[in-house]
């Protein structure tokens, strides 16, 4: 019950007892007018009384009623804590399976604070002996991030500050603790005060050094390819059309042997640079 309502039940009283006590005096005089004093006194004090009695069966049945209000909100309120409890703990549940089937790293960055925290995955992936811990000053310097993105994604993260944009989505290296360094795709989700400033941020950093990896094994084999490619059109292709224009040529020089001998040393040039250039493409697609 709000004070306000508590303010008004108490003048209400009040004006009551007020009336009570007036109107009961006049009324008294207006039947008795002749009443002695001792019997006015007898009967203001029954007024007195029958007042006082009213007062307090009224306070009771208040009391009770309220009584009644608060106890259904004390069931209402501990049936919904219980449901919160078991949607809580029903979420912590499907967070368990989810970082126990994911290789994700699960990170809290306290923005007031300057505080990040690793949650989970931080050392099974990169290392680092930093599950569960805090880490003060340290991300804006982002030092383990590969120091070619390391300026883009400060940038970029800054920007989202400041723009108060709600999500964040960042591709770049990361060093692991050996001194190597892995693709990684960075999520996370930008958190609002009341007043719409930020002060929390929650995401994920997720593992793409696999696909990275075969993504440019695919892009030198796709270069292999179109130099195959050139290749084959011009450097197959002309001893190719050389012993193709000469085969006609040699035909109708049988009866010379001089000049069949000058096409058969043109034959063999153009088959040893055909030899040389299909060796070429093994060594490239070997």
């Amino acid at each position: 019950m709000s004070k306000r309502s508590i303010v008004w039940i108490i003048l209400f009283y009040l004006t009551i007892g007020l009336v009570w006590l007036v109107g009961g005096n006049l009324f008294i005089n207006r039947i008795y007018p002749d009443i002695t004093s001792a019997n006015a006194q007898y009967l203001y004090a029954l007024k007195n009384i029958i007042f006082l009695f009213i007062s307090i069966v009224s306070c009771i049945f208040f009391l009770n009623s309220y009584y009644k209000i608060l106890l259904l909100k004390e069931r209402s309120l501990n049936k919904q804590l219980r449901n919160s409890r078991d949607d809580l703990s029903e979420l912590l549940h499907t967070y368990d399976l989810v970082t126990k089937a994911t290789s994700d790293v699960i990170w809290d960055y306290d923005i007031v604070k300057d505080e990040l925290k690793w949650l989970t995955g931080y050392k099974a992936l990169f290392g680092y002996e930093e599950d569960g811990a805090r880490v003060r000053d340290a991300f804006w310097n982002m030092q383990r991030i590969h120091e070619e993105d390391r300026a883009r994604v400060i940038r970029d993260f800054k920007k989202l500050i400041a723009l108060k944009e709600r999500n964040w989505i960042a591709e770049y290296r990361y060093y692991c603790k050996d001194g190597t360094f892995k693709y990684v795709i960075d999520r996370g989700y930008l958190i609002l005060d009341q007043y719409g400033e930020p002060v929390r941020m929650v995401g994920a950093i997720q593992d793409i050094d696999l696909i990275k990896q075969y993504g440019l094994q695919l892009e030198v084999k796709n270069e292999k390819l179109k130099e195959i490619a050139w290749l084959n059109s011009h450097e197959i292709r002309r001893p190719l059309s050389n012993l193709l224009g000469l085969i006609p040529m040699l035909r109708s020089s049988t009866d010379n042997p001089e000049s069949f001998n000058q096409f058969l040393d043109y034959i063999e040039q153009s088959a040893r640079e055909l030899d040389e250039t299909v060796s070429k493409i093994n060594e490239e697609t070997a």
